[in-house]
């Protein structure tokens, strides 16, 4: 164990937390990704919605060159590479609030590759986590679900809105670490202008991605590369304050660590945190990258 680990006491005995982060952060820029609709926030329901954004039949997207610049100013100031070449692609999936059918993404080639952030702990030592991406992608809409107790409503003022989806290697191991991190990758994105980092307004979210592993596991990944040494990992979709991400993963975390010494075995899965009750549940099962059926748009 490294002088800051993070330790769980279980029946079996300690158990260490191994995170990767993935933040959504939108971006600064007036106009969507690929529409001309505007971005501000608090506007009325589906006032701010192209027929690109609706996705009406033989409507074509055009990119927003602003918000590119604004994806290559933030990978500078994640010390990232930056691709001369990246391309968009279609993340198929269904949800009422996106109209699309699916999600302009970007997969196998992203607008900035691998980088690294500098953050420091409460005590003020420091640690460095890697960062594995950023790629550009339209939000969804909302779903409004208290209006009505028999319906569904739909907002689609947030669909086709740029997002910057900055996806960390798993080198965060506590609570601490993990709202260190956002608070830092937050406060360079307002610095560099190319967003605003309120998470109040949705403007920064984070999926939290949580695993646990006995100690001296994570050293053998970080020797081998070889997920095999942690454990199966669950996603905790947008979480939207500091404070939240800390007590997801300390629930999340003794959540799996009681399932596994109870002899049960971790669904990989994504959960859902509940502000109310502190705890996080079952939204959907875990998918992968075979599941979108991505393919170039």
């Amino acid at each position: 164990m490294t002088e800051h680990s993070y330790t769980l006491p279980g029946v079996t005995g300690d158990w260490e937390v191994v995170m990767g982060l993935e933040i959504h952060a939108q971006v600064v820029s007036n106009a969507k990704l690929f529409s001309g609709a505007a971005t501000a926030f608090g506007a009325a329901p589906n006032s701010q919605v192209s027929l690109v954004d609706a996705a009406m039949p033989g409507m074509l997207p055009v990119i927003n060159e602003h918000v590119v610049e604004q994806a290559v100013k933030t990978g500078l100031g994640l010390n990232a590479k930056i691709n001369n070449w990246s391309r968009f692609d279609r993340k198929n999936y269904f949800y009422p609030d996106l109209p699309q059918g699916y999600q302009i993404s970007q997969f196998q080639f992203p607008i900035v590759g691998e980088g690294a952030i500098e953050c420091e702990r409460d005590d003020g030592s420091r640690f460095t986590v890697r960062i594995e991406r950023l790629h550009l992608e339209q939000d969804a809409g909302k779903s409004i679900h208290d209006l009505d107790p028999n319906s569904t409503y739909v907002d689609l003022n947030r669909s086709g809105v740029a997002l910057m989806e900055i996806v960390s290697k798993p080198d965060i191991r506590s609570p601490e670490e993990a709202s260190a991190y956002v608070s830092k990758l937050r406060t360079i994105l307002r610095y560099l202008g190319t967003c605003g980092g309120d998470m109040e307004k949705g403007q920064l979210r984070a999926d939290v991605n949580v695993s646990v592993c006995k100690p001296g596991a994570y050293e053998k990944f970080r020797e081998t590369g070889d997920f095999k040494h942690l454990g199966t990992r669950c996603e905790i979709k947008n979480v939207n304050s500091l404070r939240f991400i800390r007590q997801a993963i300390e629930y999340e975390a003794q959540r799996q660590i009681d399932i596994i010494e109870e002899g049960g075995k971790v669904d990989q899965e994504t959960r859902l945190f509940d502000a109310n009750t502190g705890v996080t549940r079952s939204m959907r099962s875990k998918e992968e990258a075979h599941d979108y059926r991505y393919f170039p748009d």
